[in-house]
């Protein structure tokens, strides 16, 4: 802890300790098992009411998993805001102690983890609880640490503070480098994605190309009637490629209201049975952004795979076309 503490760069470090509470209780109700997240405090959570937890509060604070929430009595996540309950600790020695702590939110579950956020105020007290009766000789060590950087700090202090702690045996991740970790996975998968709707918009331009191509020949003799009777190519070009920009518009909307609504079936059902321990989740959102965009695309995929069919029947020689059978 001293050799990270003199790190240059480094403002401040705290212990990561392992805190292991017996039970939360709320005005002398059932008691419940409680986890506790070393790491809530470092990135702010995802409230479903309250506020964010505050080491400067002098309170201890508590942020309440929202599975608690209502299995502790309270009505809602709301309600259960600035009450106040009762964690248990047992000591070194087998002795039982109480901590009163103030409930400063109601957090949603989160993929950095279950279990309760405590502030500074209330891990010190703990801790101290906890270390109560520890033998004279009996070192204290920690797995982790939490180093705190000035606010300003810009990349490249950043990449000195991580060489620096390396030199000296440590590793160090910021919460960006952590979150990084998710997002490489997840982008992966949304590549795989990706990769499957490039194949389906070419096969779609294809399909386009196809079909504009037959309704040239099916209609060689209406063709052969237009320009005889004054269109020039121009309009015929025009023509057939107004048809394709809206094929292309009323294939793809239809398409995205069906995948909307699929979709957001879909993520609901997930929601309220799979994924009911992470509310707030979606497996599927739609934005009407990237909705217009994939509308938009196919439109320009349909506009330039009807370009070569309409270039055909705006070269058709109206003789010819008149006696296609």
């Amino acid at each position: 802890m001293e050799a990270i503490r003199a790190t240059d760069g480094i403002e401040r470090v705290e212990p990561a300790v392992m805190l292991a509470p017996d039970f939360i209780q709320y005005d002398g109700g059932a008691k419940f098992e409680l986890s506790v997240n070393p790491m809530a405090g470092l990135a702010d959570a995802d409230l479903a009411a309250g506020r964010q937890l505050s080491d400067d509060s002098g309170t201890p604070e508590v942020l309440l998993p929202s599975s608690y929430a209502e299995a502790m009595g309270f009505a809602d996540a709301g309600a259960a805001v600035d009450q106040t309950v009762t964690i248990a600790v047992t000591d070194y020695a087998g002795t039982q102690h109480t901590i009163d702590a103030v409930i400063a939110g109601v957090q949603n579950d989160s993929l950095f983890g279950e279990g309760a956020g405590f502030n500074a105020d209330l891990r010190t007290e703990m801790d101290g609880l906890q270390r109560t009766g520890v033998p004279e000789g009996v070192s204290t060590g920690y797995i982790t640490s939490i180093a705190y950087l000035d606010a300003d700090a810009d990349e490249d202090q950043l990449a000195a503070i991580k060489t620096d702690l390396e030199d000296q045996g440590f590793t160090g991740l910021t919460v960006a480098d952590q979150i990084g970790a998710i997002q490489t996975v997840i982008n992966g998968i949304i590549g795989v994605l990706n990769a499957f709707a490039v194949i389906a918009l070419i096969a779609a331009g294809f399909g386009i190309v196809n079909t504009l191509l037959m309704s040239v020949q099916e209609r060689t003799r209406e063709i052969g009637l237009m320009k005889a009777m004054g269109m020039g190519g121009g309009k015929i070009f025009a023509l057939f490629s107004v048809e394709a920009i809206f094929i292309g518009l009323l294939g793809s909307a239809l398409g995205a209201g069906v995948a909307v609504g699929l979709g957001s079936v879909v993520s609901s059902v997930l929601s309220n049975t799979v994924l009911a321990s992470l509310p707030g989740l979606h497996i599927m959102l739609f934005t009407p952004a990237s909705v217009a965009t994939i509308i938009g695309v196919v439109m320009l995929i349909a506009f330039l795979a009807g370009t070569l069919p309409a270039r055909r029947a705006a070269k058709q020689n109206p003789i010819d076309a008149l006696r296609y059978e």
